[in-house]
């Protein structure tokens, strides 16, 4: 299994994150040396290692975008690291579909002139999707704030890939983020793990209450 020999000899502190099949977040942790084998040890930093092997089948995501995800099977753990055995390469671009819901107000700033409010719907690292007034053609450029970040909002540019109809004078579009530095789509995919793990933290208080 060389093809995921780069994991293991990677020795910078760059963050991984754990997430299931399909996509939903599962940890935060880092990769750990493994001399002896082809497996992948996870130490989890934040999450539930019984829920990861209880769950099996995991994606290995790195925070570099410049790295593959991985797909594999959880087969032990030791204290809080994880024994993953890798099953396959899946490549740099999938990261770009783990969307989550969120909800917030900001700004778009239209190539073609204004300043519209926006009302979030979902966001991912590869795009986001919002109400707004502004009557806009597919293939439209503009810069959008993105307020939830964890330093700063930060100000990134995008296109409109597709328009939904919605009562007038509502519109709803689907954006592909476009000229990103590697800084902000981590800024970015951060802030979409967070949101997941505020999300499954809600849904466990939940559970117990």
């Amino acid at each position: 299994m060389a093809l995921f020999g780069f994991l293991k000899r990677d020795k910078q502190q760059d963050y991984y994150f754990l997430m299931d099949k399909n996509s939903n977040y599962l940890a935060r942790g880092s990769l750990q040396d493994n001399p002896d084998n082809d497996n992948i040890l996870f130490k989890v930093l934040n999450g539930d290692t019984e829920e990861i092997l209880r769950l099996e089948i995991v994606q290995v995501v790195p925070t570099d975008k410049t790295k593959s995800v991985t797909m594999g099977k959880a087969v032990s753990r030791r204290g809080n690291v994880v024994t993953i055995e890798p099953m396959r390469d899946m490549g740099m671009g999938v990261r770009k579909n783990f969307r989550m819901p969120v909800d917030f107000e900001s700004f778009i700033y239209p190539d073609s002139g204004g300043r519209y409010i926006i009302k979030s719907i979902d966001l991912s690292s590869g795009g986001i999707a919002f109400y707004t007034v502004a009557d806009l053609p597919t293939g439209s450029r503009m810069e959008v704030v993105i307020p939830i970040t964890a330093e700063a909002p930060i100000i990134v540019r995008c296109t409109i890939l597709r328009a939904f109809p919605v009562a007038p004078p509502i519109h709803k579009y689907a954006c592909q983020f476009v000229d990103l530095i590697q800084d902000e789509e981590s800024l970015i995919q951060e802030a979409v793990f967070n949101i997941q793990l505020a999300h499954i933290r809600s849904n466990a208080q939940r559970g117990r209450s």
